[in-house]
């Protein structure tokens, strides 16, 4: 029983190293620029599995079909983000170089746009590959669904942190353990986020017809 146990905690181990190294691989394979989103894509589906109990999965297959199918979409997402991104970066940075008063003021505004987008930047890749939408209703229900719990995206902040603490610490679970790591973790906090939604239209559901 000791074994067995040992065993499982190596082959997760594996598992979660083999889709590192994938996702670092295949996101160098698009020149970073192009490979980065579909590769993250394809890593998101392959962790959404492992959560939902499909534990058995080719990784590789999985991983690798994703990518394909996903590559344009996913790019086509990456984009928009990067552009929105980029808009708030240089919105700040005129705000910082003026002394003008409404500009100053603001400020306040785009920090509140600025939360949304690092919202988004938690919820997005778990949104698109959880739900089969348009990109705009993944933009959509991402903000929902984080709106709605709170207490996730907390969570999720929280975990983030202590990952990164711990790479801090040891540099190589960077390289092993560090993309992967933290895409399990986000979607296992943004599943039950999920189901927490679904949950609550389902009783909605059931009041209104009843």
């Amino acid at each position: 029983m000791v074994n067995s146990f040992f065993y499982r905690i190596c082959e997760w181990i594996m598992r979660f190293a083999l889709l590192n190294f994938l996702w670092i691989s295949f996101t160098l394979l698009g020149f970073i620029v192009l490979g980065f989103f579909p590769a993250t894509v394809a890593m998101f589906t392959v962790v959404r599995k492992w959560i939902m109990k499909q534990s058995d999965i080719a990784i590789w297959k999985t991983f690798f079909t994703s990518y394909k199918s996903e590559w344009l979409r996913s790019n086509l997402f990456g984009i928009i983000i990067l552009g929105l991104g980029g808009i708030i970066y240089l919105e700040f940075t005129v705000i910082k170089d003026t002394n003008d008063l409404l500009l100053q003021v603001s400020k306040y505004p785009l920090f509140l746009l600025f939360l949304l987008f690092c919202v988004l930047l938690l919820y997005g890749f778990p949104t698109y590959v959880h739900y089969r939408v348009r990109l705009y209703q993944v933009f959509k229900n991402s903000l929902l669904v984080s709106l709605i719990n709170p207490f996730f995206t907390i969570v999720m902040v929280l975990g983030l942190a202590l990952i990164y603490l711990l790479v801090k610490i040891l540099p190589p679970l960077l390289l092993f353990f560090g993309g992967s790591a933290s895409a399990y973790f986000i979607m296992w906090c943004c599943y039950q986020a999920f189901l927490n939604v679904q949950a609550r239209k389902d009783k909605l559901s059931t009041s209104v017809d009843n």
